[in-house]
């Protein structure tokens, strides 16, 4: 198995020397591997992350690399002339990279990836170290200087700059802004943090200085896109030049104090109001996906189900087999352009009894954990690797084995809080002797870019859900439109031929987690009105009367808040079918049993007038018409008073 990490900020590196081969890799600066690919080694000069290792002061890159750079390898040259003719290219550069390791075995490697270079400065020395300084600038942040300065003072967000660390330890001393060929430079800054609207900087005593860098300090540095590499030297200067430079005022002081909070609100509409734009798109892109694949379901359907992703630890597309509930979750990754590698479905086997079926076992003769064929372990471990990426996993047909036998343990994890969501493997007492324990640790973490989901077909071959899988999965019951409405679809994927290109070309752009996570609400409310709690209260104490072992528990209470509260801007859902969609698919589903239990609470069914009588769920349901019209609920209703009526039970 190899996995990776990697650092999304950029180093700045120079060829090994041959004086320094020995004492970091014992190997050349370039050389020739096994597959008569040119490589060559790079010593980091810059000042790393905080989370990258220390002892790692070199790493390598292949050539093909410097291609774009108009380096070109000659493989018709001996070995020797083509070492030599790579080493000359790089001798006068410095090279902008970012970090991937890679892990096989027991070993890793860093590699250099996405190379730009730099000619080296005049000043140049052996031994320099190079300080990264995030430039600003009119274009990346829509913001004038004057406007830039009055968030900086205000210490809010300025904006994003992408090749600089977001941890909290790496807050840079000094930013830069980049007003035509000046550089402007601000600091000096002790704590920094990041969200969706970019940066926001906190400086010493609350005290901005700044002043023009001078034009010799730029020309001794390195820049890159929006990051400046500025010697140690220069970077020590600047401390004391900011004894004596300009403390940043806002052009209108008083302003700032008195509309402070008016101007944190524009601050806030401005990045809803992306947030609003982007999900939209996202929305239109999913749409669109579900009719180029002939999906011809409402777009009620498709915002309840999204809606359901981004609220939901796992979400269960129910329903007839054949209504295409595995092609939408497809349709739902295209649509965030996700990798082949980021969406793993699962067929699950009728035969899974505990989740050793699913994640594998500890092999204790051969000292050796095998991870389970289905590839989940593999994908959290990839998962975990790489934040800032979405993944899904989809649990195909996954009642075809009792869902909490072998998913017992995620039932369990998914409920815990953030950075406490662990699947575990083996024990850890066992990690000592395990051979590839290096590859599969006791615990796998299971981030939030990571979203569960699974479809179900509704007949005599499956199992059916207990309480302990309802109460934690929102389970969708899609609705089979009407045959015609495919002649519409068949029609909307002629008109929109051309647009459904433009949509496979931008595949290459995916969603990444921050944009994705961006679209969930993550206020701390419940979401719910006070009518909208006690209506729920008063269907969990009818469904106490029937049964002691049944109702609505918090936690229903608290996922069906973050449902609704979730509801995007551009949904054509109300708040009230909302609330009418989280009833049928949170407590109808509960509601299962003999006609001795519940012909009280689902009252009996008049065949003739295609009505239900005698039902205290529907008395209710009409007491509360205020909150929501319970159309679907009312639909789940009938069907169960005729399934007692039939059966003498509910299914």
């Amino acid at each position: 198995m190899l996995s990776s990490k990697k650092w999304n900020v950029d180093f700045a590196g120079i060829l090994v020397t041959d004086e320094e081969v020995d004492i970091t890799i014992g190997r050349n600066p370039v050389f020739i591997n096994n597959q008569n690919t040119l490589q060559f080694n790079l010593k980091i000069i810059s000042n790393p992350p905080s989370s990258f290792p220390n002892q790692v002061k070199v790493v390598t890159c292949f050539a093909e690399e410097l291609v774009k750079w108009g380096f070109e390898d000659d493989i018709d040259m001996d070995h020797e002339e083509r070492r030599r003719s790579l080493k000359s290219f790089l001798q006068g550069l410095v090279v902008v990279f970012r970090v991937d390791v890679k892990r096989q075995g027991t070993k890793e490697f860093y590699v250099a990836k996405i190379l730009k270079i730099c000619r080296k400065a005049d000043g140049f020395k052996k031994g320099m170290t190079l300080f990264p300084v995030p430039i600003f600038t009119e274009t990346t942040t829509e913001k004038t200087q004057s406007e830039f300065e009055k968030i900086l003072v205000a210490q809010k967000y300025v904006g994003d700059n992408p090749h600089i660390s977001q941890e909290d330890e790496d807050t840079p001393s000094y930013i830069l802004w980049k007003e035509e060929e000046e550089y402007i430079l601000y600091g000096d800054f002790i704590e920094h943090t990041h969200a969706y609207g970019g940066f926001k900087f906190i400086a010493i005593d609350e005290k901005i200085h700044k002043f023009n860098i001078p034009e010799e300090w730029i020309m001794e540095s390195y820049i890159n896109d929006e990051v400046l590499f500025m010697d140690a030297d220069i970077y020590k200067d600047i401390e004391e030049k900011l004894k004596g430079a300009e403390i940043l005022q806002s052009t209108d002081s008083g302003s700032v104090n008195q509309n402070n909070n008016s101007e944190k609100f524009v601050e806030k509409d401005n990045i809803e109001e992306k947030v609003l734009k982007e999900e939209a798109e996202f929305m239109q892109r999913f749409i669109e996906a579900a009719i180029k694949e002939g999906l011809c379901y409402e777009e009620n359907d498709l915002y309840n189900f999204h809606t359901a992703m981004k609220s939901s630890n796992l979400v269960i597309l129910a329903g007839m087999s054949g209504t295409g509930k595995s092609k939408l979750v497809q349709c739902y990754a295209n649509a965030l352009r996700l990798s082949q590698e980021q969406l793993l479905f699962i067929p699950v086997r009728p035969f899974w009894q505990d989740d050793a079926d699913v994640i594998g076992y500890l092999d204790t003769l051969n000292n050796i954990y095998r991870p389970g064929d289905s590839g989940l372990v593999n994908t959290l471990i990839k998962a975990n690797d790489d934040k800032d990426y979405l993944y899904i996993v989809c649990f195909d047909e996954m009642n075809l084995a009792r869902v909490e036998h072998y998913f017992s343990q995620f039932l369990s994890v998914l409920e815990l809080d953030e950075g406490k969501r662990e699947l575990q493997l083996y024990n850890d007492e066992y990690a000592n002797r395990i051979h590839n324990q290096h590859l599969y640790q006791p615990r796998v973490p299971i981030g939030r870019n990571v979203i569960f989901v699974g479809t179900v077909n509704l007949d005599e071959s499956t199992y059916h859900f207990s309480d302990k899988v309802l109460d934690r999965a929102n389970v969708l019951q899609l609705q089979l439109p009407p045959y015609e409405n495919l002649l519409k679809v068949l029609e909307e994927r002629k008109v929109n031929k051309e647009k459904e290109k433009e949509v496979e070309y931008s595949q290459r752009v995916q969603i990444n987690f921050d944009t994705y996570d961006s679209f969930r609400n993550k206020t701390v409310d419940i979401g719910l009105t006070q009518q909208e709690l006690q209506c729920l209260w008063s269907i969990h104490i009818e469904l106490q009367k029937c049964n002691r072992k049944i109702g609505i528990g918090w936690r229903i209470v608290r996922q069906i808040g973050k449902y609704i509260k979730s509801l995007p801007g551009c949904s054509p859902l109300t708040r009230r079918e909302a609330f009418d969609l989280q009833i049928a698919q949170r407590v109808m589903t509960k509601i299962r049993g003999a006609e001795e239990q519940f012909d009280t609470l689902i009252g009996i069914y008049d065949s003739e007038n295609d009505v239900v009588e005698s039902s205290m769920l529907l008395r209710l349901f009409n007491e509360n018409i205020n909150i929501s019209d319970f159309n679907h609920s009312k639909d789940i209703l009938k069907e169960k008073s005729k399934e007692l009526k039939l059966y003498g039970h509910t299914i």
